[in-house]
């Protein structure tokens, strides 16, 4: 796959993802951005559709990030959303955000799943070599959405986040593309 080409990736779970259009943003989409629950450990809150449906055309035209829409096969219903960005072209790494915003498929494995298109989507589609983000320490369910991605742990930054007048750890985070990072036959072994 080329990154000019848009397909819809699917592995044969419960969800598919696809780059997102201005034309997605609707009053459900954006209400993902008004629960507090929902973004505790976001930055981005009480969006606009005009902030949402530019953020999206903007990196596309830029280059600069690609936004995906995380669909449940059986309801068509729009989940959530995978970030691929910002991009480091020079040196094809980008961070990988995934958020779901329904809460009733919070707990139930859709995030890992989501995680693992986007791995496909950043390492096939745009020919990253490493994907990367931070997770502050209490955000419990990011941690094993992406741990159970096959992520893992690189660095721990004590005391960086301050969520809710909560001090916590900063958990940096990475999966690398087989491409460019073969498994060596001892990562396999007991």
């Amino acid at each position: 796959m080329t990154e000019t080409e848009f397909p819809v990736l699917d592995d044969g779970g419960r969800i598919t993802i696809r780059r997102l259009t201005a034309d997605d943003v609707n009053d459900a989409y954006l209400s993902w951005f008004r629960d507090t629950i929902v973004t505790e450990f976001l930055d981005s809150r009480n969006l606009t559709k005009e902030d949402c449906a530019n953020y999206i055309v903007d990196g596309s035209t830029s280059r600069t990030h690609f936004m995906y829409g995380i669909f449940d096969k059986e309801t068509g219903n729009h989940i959530g959303n995978m970030k691929v960005g910002p991009i480091q072209w020079q040196h094809l790494v980008a961070d990988l955000v995934c958020i779901i915003g329904r809460r009733e498929y919070w707990g139930k494995g859709f995030a890992k799943e989501a995680i693992r298109l986007g791995n496909r989507a950043a390492f096939e589609i745009h020919g990253m070599r490493k994907v990367s983000g931070a997770i502050a320490s209490g955000n419990i369910g990011s941690i094993k959405a992406y741990t159970g991605a096959d992520w893992l742990i690189e660095a721990t930054m004590k005391g960086h986040c301050v969520v809710n007048g909560e001090v916590q750890d900063r958990y940096m985070i990475s999966c690398f593309n087989p491409k460019y990072f073969p498994k060596k036959e001892t990562d396999t072994k007991g």
